[in-house]
């Protein structure tokens, strides 16, 4: 199969594919170090797009292998550890490239949010403490995901394939992609933000009330953007009146009260998430509906 793509270039797709070797990649622990950074080491080589992941402990780092392990289980979506001895571990990416799409991953990353979102208002309304901690701690499977498209953009950018695997048509769109699964994790920070806040002072709910309630509106509307096919215009108009109402927002009076004012901030922030999104679907949808006007314009030539 050949493939037409928006710079002109083709690939070219076998019919059929023999097995494609996965990355491997290594990770040798000499010696004790602080946990946090031996996550952000594995975590480069798992967003780098390794399938295999080889850690080495040494005899003085060994202490570290059960809580490398438990990183693992806990935080990472896609790979399990499939061989364990003493002194190593061997993980393994255990779900296709096109089980995974993008789209998919953001879609559930924003119905996450969107629950974290309704829940956190039941919460402040209700005073619920358990309800808001319990909030805080979903953000872990958000960050999960978001960690999850990362990986996969990134080896989208490595080959035009696996781009087409992903269901991803044009390159352009790598970088609206990034934008959209990072919008949607700082809203669940900002989400979770609040949550904190009101633990340490209770936060006034008949200003923060209606702008949870109008930002939870726009994240619905953006939703049904990502899921469905709408019309490039009505991505625009929905794009428009987000900037309307931040800078109507922003324009009103702050509380007096730093716990509200931070709150008030984080909501505000989080309705301006959503606009990045739609701004950049929007961008996506539009760039589509640019060359269907072309190419009609070259019709009545």
């Amino acid at each position: 199969m050949v493939v037409t793509q928006p710079d002109d270039t083709l690939v070219l797709i076998p019919k059929k594919l023999g097995k494609r070797a996965g990355v491997m990649a290594e990770l040798v622990i000499n010696r004790p170090v602080d946990v946090a950074e031996l996550e952000r080491l594995f975590m480069t080589l798992y967003i780098g797009g390794a399938e295999v992941i080889v850690v080495r402990f040494s005899p003085a780092a060994m202490s570290l292998r059960k809580q490398i392990k438990e990183f693992i289980r806990r935080r990472i979506v896609d790979m399990e550890i499939v061989e364990e001895a003493s002194d190593k571990l061997i993980v393994q990416s255990m779900v296709s490239t096109t089980e995974l799409a993008v789209m998919d991953i953001a879609v559930k990353m924003l119905r996450l949010v969107s629950n974290m979102l309704s829940d956190l208002v039941a919460g402040l309304e209700r005073d619920d403490v358990a309800m808001l901690r319990d909030i805080i701690e979903r953000d872990d499977e958000v960050d999960r995901l978001y960690w999850l498209i990362e990986r996969q953009l990134k080896r989208a950018a490595m080959s035009r394939y696996v781009m087409l695997e992903l269901k991803i048509d044009d390159p352009r769109d790598l970088v609206e992609y990034v934008i959209i699964a990072k919008s949607i994790e700082r809203m669940a920070d900002h989400i979770c933000r609040i949550a904190y806040v009101n633990q340490e002072e209770k936060v006034d709910m008949r200003l923060l009330g209606p702008i949870l309630s109008k930002v939870s509106e726009f994240l619905r509307q953006a939703e049904n953007l990502l899921v469905s096919e709408t019309p490039a215009q009505r991505v625009a108009e929905l794009q428009g009146e987000i900037i309307a109402w931040s800078q109507k927002a922003r324009r009103e009076e702050m509380p007096s009260d730093p716990a509200t004012t931070i709150a008030k901030e984080s909501a505000l922030r989080i309705g301006e998430y959503v606009g990045d999104i739609v701004e950049s679907l929007g961008r996506i949808r539009l760039k589509d509906k640019a060359l269907v006007i072309g190419e009609a314009l070259g019709r009545q030539q």
